[in-house]
């Protein structure tokens, strides 16, 4: 098909405001305002939306008025997340309700912009120049190498480089590269005998289909460099495109993504976000190619989230403060309406020594049992979490609080994922049996089950797998020729996933045993030592049966805190997990990353200071967008943990507990352990 032949593309659909009122009945809000012209308008730009300003709600309207109006059959509407919020926002947002399993659907795409670069641009070439895929996963795919190597071959040929982990790990995050013949260039401080090494075990983890996230942007730029006709028709294909959370694009999607769907050449091309909560770049450049936001962008500085008493403890954290300032409009009407009065909320700075940091959350819990009734409590609107910006960190004691962990021994990192990638399959099957336990629907136990049975199917035979499709229903169809077989994988999965029979080591090699008889009509009799390190016991991801820790909850890290017969459920969980959600009550706790976050931003939190200045620097500015985007979380209550030497220790001493006092804080002090 030549791109010259292709047929005009049709005009994006007109959105009217009748369009919108329909919008508004089935989302349950209403537009005015600054908001209703951007639902109105085909044009291309940007908006810069502070938090809680509902930018994810008017993007899945405008979703929703266009696809209910959509003319086309094979082309579609093409909406990219950093994440898959835009997704579960379409899926909570709309339920069952046709419009939102049209947009789900082809012709048109929504997710992530690792998965569209993966499904339109990568895989394709990847797989048409006869290369094999087994998974694209950074952590994975670092682990496997990281262990290559320190394989005593490889470990006397690199000499003294395995003592020096950062080196190594540069080393091994440089091997990206989309192919063979592609390899990147020699990072400093490595010779040119250990890159050997390094190269080598890269293409060993090729032949194995192990990649990392940016290989696949690496053969999608191979792919668009080769072939300049792919961008033209990708806009054909989607001729209205838009991006959520666009503040979180680094440079190398940024750039790629602009020499697909550059303003200049799209129909329709709009870009939501907020600068000031650009948390994820993992160390990656941040987008210079095409930055957010652009010249001539619409600004939604109110917010629908909180009140006025939040929004002025909090906009002075903002890097880039919007102008006028962040105002709190909110809380939105919900369930909790009338029975609390955000005004009234007595936002707390809990005070803690180093000895007294497990002191925290039980204070926090203490305080929502003492200002929240049990109704309210128990209601399925109200939501508390604790957050922190660091998870589990290697840091020595003394720095402690380090990471969430300190407040809450058994806090587990790993479980938080949402799509875990455990190293053992036994972790899947304790991992599927923890999600179950905290929801009524098995369908993510299942489906986490069968990603470690695929993905050991993809270890002893990977051709099997098909290259695209619903791998679950490609299972059983697989299965099929031998009945025997899929009731026995029946079985199986009903005993793990359903009855939550719990697996035990003196029982897991015959577990292992049978699970391969189940798959015998896929891998036969085919097994490797890779699939016995894959299939070895493993306890990391196991969970703790109930009752056994009177302050865990059936759910994963979720703290319960109990007293005189009532109790509050707290979840526990990093800044990162919390991006875009709203909270009723928000705990945002001190951790360690060179520097304590709280101490090293108190003038602001104070609001002695107002924005970063260029003088204040990278980390500095990171640790603030950090912590606005977390103080940004609750509807109506916001509590700090912050250590006590922190006030102390600053330079006004006395005065700053009483600088606090004077922007509304309460502030109690947990005295010592």
């Amino acid at each position: 098909m030549n791109a010259s032949a292709v047929t005009p593309p049709s005009p994006i659909p007109v959105v009217t405001d009748a369009d919108i009122t329909k919008a508004e009945a089935c989302l349950g809000v209403s537009f005015g305002g600054l908001r209703r012209q951007i639902l109105r308008s085909n044009d291309s730009f940007d908006v810069e939306a502070c938090p809680g300003s509902g930018k994810t709600t008017l993007l899945v309207a405008k979703l929703a008025v266009l696809a209910d109006k959509w003319p086309h059959s094979r082309r579609g509407i093409c909406v990219l997340s950093h994440t898959n919020v835009a997704r579960q926002e379409i899926e909570k947002k709309l339920g069952g309700a046709p419009v939102g399993r049209r947009l789900l659907a082809y012709p048109h795409f929504v997710g992530t912009i690792h998965g569209f670069v993966n499904e339109f641009l990568a895989l394709p070439l990847l797989r048409a120049e006869g290369y094999h895929v087994r998974l694209i996963d950074n952590d994975a795919c670092f682990d496997w190498v990281k262990r290559r190597l320190m394989s005593w071959s490889n470990k006397k040929q690199l000499g003294n480089l395995p003592h020096k982990e950062r080196t190594l790990e540069t080393g091994i995050r440089a091997l990206v590269g989309p192919g063979r013949e592609a390899h990147p260039p020699r990072p400093s401080g490595i010779t040119d005998d250990q890159w050997t090494v390094l190269l080598r075990v890269k293409d060993e983890a090729v032949e194995k289909g192990l990649w990392y996230y940016a290989d696949m942007f690496a053969w999608a730029e191979r792919l668009v460099r080769k072939h300049a006709t792919v961008a033209e028709f990708a806009r054909w294909r989607f001729p209205a495109v838009f991006l959520d959370e666009t503040q979180d694009t680094s440079e190398l999607q940024g750039s790629l993504l602009n020499r697909v769907f550059p303003t200049s050449a799209c129909d329709l091309r709009q870009r939501f976000g907020d600068s000031n909560q650009a948390i994820y770049d993992f160390g990656q450049l941040a987008a210079t190619t095409d930055p957010f936001p652009a010249d001539g962008h619409r600004s939604l500085p109110n917010s629908q989230r909180f009140g006025p008493s939040i929004a002025g403890k909090v906009h002075s954290l903002a890097p880039a403060p919007p102008s006028p300032l962040l105002v709190g409009e909110g809380p939105r009407p919900n369930l909790l309406s009338g029975a609390i009065d955000p005004a009234a909320m007595p936002h707390t700075i809990f005070l803690f020594a180093p000895d007294s940091v497990q002191l925290v959350l039980p204070a926090f819990g203490n305080l929502l049992l003492e200002i929240i009734p049990d109704e309210i409590l128990r209601c399925e609107a109200f939501l508390a979490r604790a957050i922190g910006r660091v998870g589990r960190s290697d840091a020595s004691d003394e720095k402690a609080p380090r990471h969430l962990g300190d407040y809450w021994k058994a806090y587990e990192p790993r479980v938080a994922k949402l799509d875990p990638r455990p190293q053992y399959f036994a972790d899947y099957v304790h991992f599927a049996q923890s999600r179950r336990l905290a929801t009524v629907d098995c369908t993510q136990s299942v489906k986490l089950v069968v990603n470690g049975i695929i993905g050991l199917i993809g270890i002893v035979q990977p051709s099997a797998i098909p290259r695209a499709g619903q791998t679950l229903r490609w299972l059983w169809q697989a299965l099929q020729v031998d009945e025997s077989s899929a009731a026995l994988l029946r079985r199986i999965l009903w005993e793990w996933c359903i009855e939550l029979t719990p697996i035990v080591e003196q029982a897991w090699a015959g577990t292992i045993a049978e699970l391969k008889c189940a798959l015998r009509p896929i891998i036969g009799t085919k097994w490797n030592g890779d699939a016995d390190a894959f299939c070895e016991w493993s306890m990391e991801y196991a969970g703790r049966a109930p009752g056994q820790d009177a302050e865990r909850h059936a759910e994963p890290n979720c703290y319960r805190f109990s007293q005189n017969g009532r109790h509050v459920d707290i979840n526990v969980g990093t800044i990162h997990s919390a991006k875009g959600q709203t909270h009723t009550a928000t705990l945002v706790v001190e951790s360690f990353f060179k520097k304590h976050d709280m101490a090293d931003v108190l003038q602001w939190i104070c609001g002695e200071k107002c924005g970063a200045s260029p003088q204040e620097g990278k980390e500095r500015t990171e640790r603030m967008r950090l912590l606005y985007t977390a103080m940004t979380r609750p509807s109506h209550l916001l509590c700090l943990a912050v250590r006590r030497d922190a006030i102390v220790q600053d330079r006004a001493k006395a005065n700053t507990r009483q600088r606090l006092e004077q922007l509304g804080w309460t502030v109690k002090d947990l005295g010592a352990g």
